[in-house]
C-alpha cells in the first residue's frame, strides 16, 4: 500500500476513534445527569411521599383518638378538665403535623386537599369545644358532637384524610414510574457505551492486522 494511502487510512481511523470517544464522553455525561435525576426522584419519594403519608396516618390516628376519648368520657365520666387537657395536647400535635406536612413538596391538588383538611379539622375542633362547654347538659352535649352536625363534621374529616392519603399514593406511583424511566434510560446509555468501546476495539484490531 502506498504511503499516502496508509496515511489516509490512519487519518480516517483516527477521526473515527475520536468521534467514537466523543460519543462515549457525551453518553457518560448523560449518564451522570440521569443518575443525579434518579437520586433526586428517590429522595423525593421518601421526603415528599413516604414521610407525608406517615404524617397522614398519624393525623388519622389522632382524630380517632380524640373521638374515642369523647366516647369514653360518656361512659366513664372523666373529669372535664382532664378531658380538655388531653384534647388540647392532641390538637397541638395535629397542628405540628399539618405544619410539617405543608412544608413538603405538594402538588396543586394536594395543596387544595390540605386547605380543605385544615378547614374541616377547625370545624370539628370548634364542635369539640362546644361539647365541652355544655358538659353539664349531657343530652345537649351529645346532640352537638355525636348527632347531626358533629357526626357530619367527623365523617367529612375522615373522608378528607382518606382522600389525601389516596392522593399521596397516586403521586408516589407517578414518581416511581419516572424513576423506572430514568433507570431504563441508564441501561440504554450503558449498552451504547459498551457498544462504542467494542467498535473502537474492532477498528484498532482491524487496522493492525
Amino acid at each position: 500500500m502506498k504511503p499516502s494511502a496508509i496515511n489516509r487510512s490512519r487519518l480516517r481511523l483516527t477521526l473515527l476513534v475520536v468521534s467514537l470517544l466523543c460519543f462515549i464522553l457525551i453518553s457518560i455525561f448523560l449518564s451522570r445527569r440521569s443518575v443525579h435525576q434518579l437520586r433526586g426522584a428517590s429522595a423525593s419519594i421518601y421526603q415528599d411521599r413516604l414521610v407525608p403519608t406517615a404524617m397522614i396516618a398519624q393525623l388519622t390516628a389522632q382524630v380517632y383518638q380524640k373521638r374515642l376519648l369523647l366516647e369514653a368520657y360518656e361512659r366513664e365520666k372523666t373529669k372535664p378538665a382532664l378531658l380538655e387537657s388531653r384534647l388540647d395536647g392532641i390538637n397541638r400535635q395535629a397542628d405540628s403535623l399539618l405544619t410539617a406536612f405543608d412544608q413538603t413538596k405538594l402538588t396543586p391538588q394536594e395543596t387544595d386537599e390540605l386547605k380543605r383538611l385544615r378547614k374541616r379539622l377547625a370545624v370539628y375542633n370548634e364542635l369539640e369545644k362546644a361539647f365541652i362547654s355544655k358538659l353539664n347538659d349531657r343530652s345537649n352535649a351529645q346532640e352537638i358532637l355525636f348527632v347531626g352536625a358533629g357526626a357530619t363534621a367527623f365523617n367529612q374529616l375522615a373522608q378528607t384524610l382518606a382522600e389525601l392519603s389516596a392522593l399521596q399514593l397516586r403521586v408516589g406511583e407517578e414518581l416511581l414510574n419516572e424513576s423506572s424511566g430514568q433507570t431504563n434510560y441508564l441501561y440504554v446509555l450503558t449498552a451504547l457505551q459498551i457498544g462504542l468501546v467494542l467498535v473502537i476495539g474492532v477498528c484498532l484490531f482491524w487496522h493492525r492486522f
